[in-house]
């Protein structure tokens, strides 16, 4: 390819353009591995059992909650607990209580959890995180009715939840029906909670791969929840879908497309294949399996596609 063709300048381009965005990609690792291990050989320097000694006064309770908050942050709910229960029994607060109500819910005791909640609402009825709290536990137990439950506090307290009721609303539809008089009013099937709340699409198209799937492939956006249809072998033959099955065939085809499928058609069709991650619009974690509700922060319908390339696992047969 002579240096002067304006394609060798193109290329070039998105050559220096991606090893940028790589770079900045590995120091911002980096950082963030050594920040982890200065974090872990302060935790490692303290011994929590030794809490118990302590004489607690306003300095002490604080660098105490700092400590929990560090091991919270480690994924070690059992020291950062230790540490809340022990504050807590020299200094009640609700915020504390809060504290234990969330890491009794992270380590898997909902119903400890729960009744942390339900003894800070007798002090706070209208406190909004613990009312938050509540809907996970609830949901995580299938207390589907109970949320609605919690739902109708917000509204009481004039806060509106349309993430929250169009969750709520999907639990019932799947789990025997949508009876709830009031709450359920115009809604007899998972199309109407579609039609009303259009962010709960990709929900909507699992839903109908198991029971409609030519309605299915009508829904999706084809690039949005390409995860949901790229390895089937059911692809309508369509125009919607050309693109995607002239890639899947090998065959060419000039329409742009997204940056890995624009280079995945130029591979040979058995050197490289479509993974997928889902980042969190929220608080940005990436995750390799999606959720209706961030696992992290909890936001609900706030996953978005994120499409790579990928090496092919077994490799044969390529010509190039």
């Amino acid at each position: 390819m002579d240096f002067r063709d304006p394609l060798f300048s193109v290329i070039v381009f998105f050559v220096i353009v991606l090893i940028s965005v790589l770079v900045t990609i590995f120091a911002g690792k980096v950082r963030e591995y050594f920040r982890q291990k200065d974090i872990e050989k302060l935790l490692k320097d303290f011994d929590y059992v030794e809490i118990e000694e302590l004489s607690l006064n306003k300095s002490s309770i604080s660098a105490l909650l700092l400590l929990a908050k560090a091991y919270e942050k480690t994924g070690d709910y059992d020291k950062a607990l230790k540490i809340y229960l022990w504050v807590n029994k020299n200094s009640q607060s609700v915020e504390i209580l809060r504290n234990i109500a969330f890491l009794y819910f992270k380590a898997g005791f909902l119903e400890k959890s729960k009744k942390v909640i339900y003894n800070i609402l007798k002090v706070k009825p209208r406190d909004v995180y613990s009312l938050k709290i509540l809907i996970w536990i609830d949901e995580k137990l299938g207390n589907y009715k109970e949320i609605v439950d919690v739902l109708e506090v917000f509204n009481e307290l004039g806060i509106n939840l349309p993430k929250e009721k169009a969750n709520a609303l999907i639990k019932l539809i799947t789990h025997g029906g949508c009876n709830i008089k009031d709450f359920c009013e115009g809604i007899k099937e998972f199309e109407d909670i579609y039609k009303t709340y259009p962010f709960v699409r990709r929900e909507y198209v699992s839903y109908l791969f198991k029971f409609d799937i030519p309605k299915a492939y009508e829904v999706l956006d084809k690039f949005e929840d390409l995860d949901l249809y790229f390895y089937r072998n059911d692809i309508p033959d369509n125009e919607k879908f050309k693109d995607i099955l002239a890639i899947k065939r090998a065959e060419k085809i000039d329409k742009k497309l997204p940056f890995e499928l624009e280079v995945l058609k130029y591979l040979p069709l058995n050197l490289a294949e479509l993974e997928f991650e889902y980042i969190c619009k929220s608080c940005k974690k990436v995750f390799p399996l999606y959720s209706t509700r961030c696992p992290n922060c909890h936001e609900l319908f706030s996953q978005k596609l994120i499409t790579k390339l990928s090496e092919k696992k077994h490799i044969e047969n390529i010509e190039f």
